[in-house]
């Protein structure tokens, strides 16, 4: 698996196939930070931010490999080995940029004004809790938004577009909560509980995604 990685992540560097989703990515940090901005807001603008770009790129590692390229590792290992070493790299590189661009948020915000406020790591808890949310969260999402499930772009773009945004507004969403709670991290009446019950539906969304991914990688299912 190490060795399937890491031939994923030098196709992926060669392609530059990486550079619009992280440029928008870096786009939309860079525009999201004002002047004066408190640590929750910053940390939760990180984690809405996050769940459409890892999408994409976990759409773009999908698809970098040529057909041959993949019909070779694919008998070689097995597709839905091959499959899931594509799903570790989309991962890998989304919480590369999910620390890169966390860092800079609480770099360049500010903390809470006045004295009644949750302490410092309860926010940095909640925000980073909301960040690792949305890379989870982002990379199961284009895991089912990539081939073999969705091999047409159009129809890939607007189901990643669509979906990503639904799971931010949507308030039953662990995308949504874990934002709501890394905006409100600030105030004094906050919650300073661990958001577990948002953590936890993460981790099920990716399990779920995944593993419809890698059946449909072993079956062969077209569009």
């Amino acid at each position: 698996m190490p060795q399937l990685i890491r031939y994923q992540l030098a196709l992926l560097l060669r392609s530059q196939r990486w550079l619009p989703p992280v440029l928008l990515f870096a786009f939309l940090i860079v525009a999201g930070q004002f002047g004066g901005q408190q640590y929750g807001d910053s940390l939760g603008w990180c984690a809405a931010m996050l769940l459409p770009c890892t999408g994409w790129i976990t759409r773009t590692v999908l698809t970098g490999e040529p057909g041959p390229a993949r019909a070779c590792v694919a008998a070689t290992c097995g597709p839905r080995r091959a499959h899931l070493a594509a799903l570790c790299t989309a991962l890998i590189v989304g919480a590369v940029l999910a620390m890169v661009a966390g860092v800079f948020e609480w770099v360049l915000s500010s903390p809470p004004q006045g004295v009644a406020h949750p302490p410092l790591v309860a926010i940095a808890r909640d925000g980073g809790t909301a960040i690792l949310i949305g890379l989870l969260v982002g990379t199961a999402l284009g895991a089912v938004c990539a081939p073999p499930l969705l091999n047409r772009p159009a129809t890939a773009v607007l189901s990643l577009a669509g979906v990503s945004l639904a799971l931010l507004v949507a308030p039953g969403s662990p995308v949504n909560s874990a934002i709501r709670d890394a905006f409100t991290s600030d105030s004094a009446d906050a919650a300073t509980t661990f958001p577990a019950l948002p953590l936890l539906g993460a981790v099920l969304l990716l399990a779920a995604g995944w593993a419809v991914a890698l059946r449909a990688a072993e079956r062969g299912l077209p569009d």
